[in-house]
């Protein structure tokens, strides 16, 4: 007698990514369990255990996948800038509000799970890496490229923990400050290994 598998196909990771994605953007964080995710996404468990061996599993492919979209967005964004910090701040300041409410949405939910997930923190830390990686393939020193990141982080989260709130010309100061830093080339500066 021949058993007769359920046919697993390519796109129901993504079919599973996306239906966790829209559980997390509607119902937050909370709102994410496997069997939640099994319903929206109208795949059977083995299905789910197939792409993803836990939920922290789930989680880490979220981040990861988020981090692959902003990768892209930055490599687009960088052949109209001069590098890729600039572009980095200019997706930062520039993005279109309901994009950016999308992405604060994941973000949010995301660190949530990164206190308790190593592998989804560990997946942040290397989307991290990646960003600091592509400033030092473009020669931009090391501490230059942190305090970019680093403000950049600190201006997305304090927005979105509702910390801070920046009028238009306060932001515009911000990103003309950040801008002049990752133009300037100060002599004797180190640069990334």
């Amino acid at each position: 007698m021949v058993s007769h598998m359920p046919r697993v196909y390519s796109s129901a990771r993504t079919k599973i990514l996306d239906a966790a994605e829209r559980l997390v953007l509607r119902d937050g964080p909370q709102g994410l369990s496997v069997d939640a995710v099994l319903r929206e996404a109208a795949v059977s468990k083995g299905g789910f255990f197939h792409h993803f061996k836990t939920k922290e599993a789930l989680l880490a492919s979220l981040l990861e996948r988020l981090a692959g979209a902003f990768n892209e967005q930055l490599a687009r964004a960088s052949q109209h800038r001069r590098g890729v910090l600039p572009a980095m701040i200019s997706i930062a300041f520039d993005m279109p509000h309901a994009e950016r409410e999308r992405t604060r949405a994941l973000v949010l939910a995301l660190l949530a799970a990164v206190m308790d997930a190593p592998r989804v923190a560990k997946a942040a830390r290397d989307a991290n890496e990646q960003s600091l990686t592509l400033a030092r393939k473009s020669g931009v020193e090391v501490g230059v490229a942190l305090v970019v990141q680093l403000a950049l982080d600190g201006y997305f989260l304090g927005e979105s923990f509702g910390t801070l709130k920046l009028d238009n010309k306060q932001k515009r100061a911000l990103r003309d400050t950040l801008m002049d830093l990752v133009e300037r080339r100060p002599k004797g500066a180190h640069r990334a290994p």
